[in-house]
């Protein structure tokens, strides 16, 4: 049995910003996991993919978790990376889960007909892979945690450089304004609502709300010259766990910052009117 963390559904998260076809050669280049990442990727093809063509996947999944642990520092995790076949597909990749059983992963359905270029620009890979940062939260946590794997998703994609540009801010406001402008709850607290948004299967709005939580944290911390970054190095450095309360894992990530940002903006979330604001930078 497993846990699901995130589930990827065909149009309800719009794509990564593709640059040309020679920085995605680039970025191909760039997949070789980098020295003394930790993860180990067990990759398990349940389905009958040529021998090409498991290559090529395979080395996109370690590219981007390369490019993760650049970042956040080695997970210093067994994951296994679960391949089904989705021929005939709209994207290269219509549909991806976590899986929190031991050992941790994703399961990914891919079509093998795309291009490179296309899975190196998709955000899926980033976005799940992302979601093994933190502990599974459980259902009453999925808006923080889809809120950070939304958030990760292009800082991976930029580290990996898949983005257009290198800075994802505009990516951010696109999304987040599309999903401003979906919210159907009035002045309800984004955090109170978060639930009836995933029954109603408003899946990007819960997404991208959420994600305002780690561009606010992040905007505050870059005050004091740290980054989100910063912490979640620490954080895996010293205190990840598999499972988790939402209020003992912010309570962690306080301690590493050495005061209650964490812990404040989780009460902006449950008490602020509305739509969460986001910070411009």
């Amino acid at each position: 049995m497993f846990r699901s963390a995130s589930l990827r559904w065909p149009g309800l998260l719009p794509h990564a910003v593709h640059g040309g076809v020679l920085a995605l050669l680039l970025v191909a280049a760039l997949a070789i996991p980098a020295p003394g990442a930790a993860a180990s990727l067990r990759y398990d093809w349940q389905d009958r993919f040529e021998r090409d063509d498991r290559l090529r996947l395979q080395r996109w999944i370690d590219a981007t978790q390369a490019g993760l642990e650049r970042l956040v520092g080695p997970l210093d995790l067994e994951l296994r990376v679960q391949m089904r076949r989705h021929d005939r597909a709209r994207e290269p990749v219509p549909w991806a889960q976590t899986l929190r059983a031991r050992p941790q992963g994703v399961r990914f359905h891919v079509d093998p007909a795309y291009p490179d270029s296309a899975f190196y620009g998709d955000w899926t890979a980033a976005h799940e892979l992302s979601h093994l940062v933190l502990p599974y939260l459980g259902d009453g946590g999925s808006w923080f945690s889809e809120g950070f794997a939304s958030y990760m998703q292009y800082q991976v994609l930029a580290e990996m450089g898949a983005l257009e540009h290198a800075d994802p801010m505009p990516i951010y406001r696109r999304h987040l304004d599309a999903a401003r402008a979906g919210y159907p709850y009035g002045e309800q607290p984004f955090a109170h609502a978060a639930a009836s948004l995933r029954r109603a299967g408003r899946y990007s709005v819960m997404y991208w709300g959420g994600a305002v939580y780690f561009l606010r944290v992040d905007a505050a911390l870059r005050e004091r010259h740290r980054t989100l970054v910063d912490v979640l190095r620490e954080y895996l450095a010293c205190c990840r766990r598999d499972h988790d309360r939402l209020d003992d894992l912010v309570a962690r990530l306080d301690g590493l910052t050495g005061d209650r940002l964490f812990s404040r903006e989780l009460q902006r979330m449950r008490s602020e009117p509305g739509f969460p604001r986001w910070p411009e930078r």
